[in-house]
């Protein structure tokens, strides 16, 4: 519980509450145009740092993560929402009009996140949509500063943004392919910043 708290506040300091993400993620949300009380998965949730986004956009909140006692952390936390660290969980409360992995796919190899995008796809409703948000690899990018943040990401399967649509395509009718950052603290302009590239999806 101590590990889930330390994250929490950690994300929370380097991204200024995720001001800026919450901004653009409730944005996409809310361009869904999805009826009031659709239901929503946070994959990889976390400690539910954006629970209130989806639920502000008038969405059923349900968070998964597989560290189980980060999901009690947010269980505490966001009390009214649902959590769940297991699949069976998760699955019996779908199927789901909106699945969102945010940041999370670039933690996990290339022939896992295969099976997790079949069984993200199994709990998918027929006309829902998945949306997959991650931190893009850009190489080429030699700034010191920049690919220290990076570092502190500990993901070891970033990709770029190409390698994402490919992997994801081969699951999922790609619909819509586009690129933000998401800047320290933020601040737009701030010149520490991720690059990252957004997926929309249909079955």
């Amino acid at each position: 519980m101590i590990w889930a708290l330390i994250n929490d506040l950690g994300q929370r300091a380097v991204s200024f509450n995720k001001w800026e993400q919450r901004r653009k993620l409730r944005a996409r949300l809310e361009a869904l145009a999805l009826p009031p009380g659709s239901k929503a998965l946070d994959f990889g949730c976390g400690t539910g740092l954006f629970c209130g986004t989806f639920a502000a956009s008038g969405l059923a909140y349900h968070g998964y993560d597989i560290d189980v006692p980060v999901v009690s952390y947010a269980k505490r936390m966001h009390p009214g929402h649902v959590f769940a660290s297991t699949r069976d969980e998760v699955a019996r409360h779908g199927p789901f009009d909106l699945i969102v992995a945010n940041c999370c796919f670039h933690h996990i190899p290339d022939g896992e996140l295969a099976e997790e995008l079949e069984w993200v796809k199994s709990i998918l409703a027929d006309r829902g949509t998945f949306l997959l948000i991650d931190i893009a690899a850009h190489p080429e990018d030699r700034s010191v500063v920049r690919r220290a943040f990076r570092a502190l990401e500990r993901g070891a399967f970033l990709r770029r943004d190409a390698d994402y649509v490919a992997i994801v395509a081969r699951h999922f009718a790609v619909r819509r392919v586009e690129a933000e950052r998401s800047h320290v603290l933020s601040i737009p302009g701030n010149p520490i910043y991720n690059d990252t590239v957004i997926v929309e999806c249909g079955r």
